[in-house]
């Protein structure tokens, strides 16, 4: 069982991402025909989560592939393994079906333990933060559009007259680039401009630093304790420590056999120094 869960299971920031997208999506869709059936009408808010179901569908879209395409059967997977509702669940209006795929996620990481879990975000904690800063950031775009859309959209003298509006100034806010073609002019607009644009320089700072840490951090090796039970997995981290160690010794042999060349004295002295006969 363990074995089975560690193969279906992608890894632990990604499958945290997908569970909290998911969960998103499924809000959003329970917020769009509550609202429609309510006002018999769409609100500003409902247009902008609808706008933002599109964004995230690819994402959805690639998830249902990749989960296909790795799994050690397909038919397994499509069938008793929630995929048919992660295809279902591409159709923006049908998210509801994610539902399935956040319950199954749940459980294959209760029955993989708790503690298990713990180490994984541990050692990819970098990973981990990069896709949920990317998930915050989709979510505090959807909040902050949703909520300037509903708060501009009455006032004469506002520019951000539609959900396209509001969504291309929450972006251009958020990431801190200001072109000033759209603005709010009203005192609620304001704040919410000052909460976007806080949130954007943390959340951004946080990418800057994954980014940078990919390019500074020396490679680490692959950890022996606490390392996946298939026992393929550990032979191959200790083939791997064994071959760089001997890459190692040989540049070490090498700087040695240069040190032991320098330290020889020259052939032709040696012939100078000779005793005559």
């Amino acid at each position: 069982m363990v074995n089975g869960t560690n193969r279906e299971l992608k890894s632990v920031g990604y499958e945290l991402f997908i569970l909290l997208l998911s969960l998103l999506s499924v809000v959003n869709t329970i917020f769009f025909v509550l609202g429609t059936l309510v006002t018999k009408e769409r609100g500003p808010a409902q247009d902008v989560v609808l706008i933002m179901d599109a964004i995230i569908t690819p994402i959805f879209v690639f998830d249902f592939f990749y989960r296909l395409l790795t799994a050690s059967s397909k038919r397994r997977y499509f069938f008793r393994g929630s995929g048919w509702a992660d295809l279902l669940a591409t159709i923006p209006l049908f998210r509801i079906f994610r539902l399935f795929r956040v319950v199954r996620v749940l459980r294959l990481m209760g029955a993989r333990g708790l503690e298990r879990f713990g180490v994984d975000i541990v050692e990819a904690r970098a990973s981990a933060t990069f896709l949920l800063t990317i998930f915050m950031v989709l979510l505090v775009l959807e909040v902050a559009g949703a909520s300037i859309y509903y708060v501009e959209g009455s006032d004469p003298a506002a520019n951000i007259r539609s959900a396209g509006d509001a969504l291309w100034w929450g972006i251009v806010t958020i990431t801190t680039v200001g072109y000033g073609d759209r603005y709010p002019v009203t005192e609620g607009g304001r704040v919410i401009g000052v909460f976007l644009l806080i949130a954007g320089i943390a959340l951004f700072s946080v990418l800057t630093g994954f980014i940078a840490n990919i390019f500074l951090a020396p490679r680490r090796h692959p950890r022996l304790a606490g390392s996946p039970d298939d026992p393929r997995e550990i032979v191959a981290a200790v083939r791997a420590l064994l071959t760089e160690q001997d890459e190692r010794s040989e540049r070490i042999r090498t700087h040695l056999d240069e040190l032991q060349r320098g330290f020889s004295p020259p052939e032709s002295l040696e012939e100078t120094t000779e005793p005559a006969t």
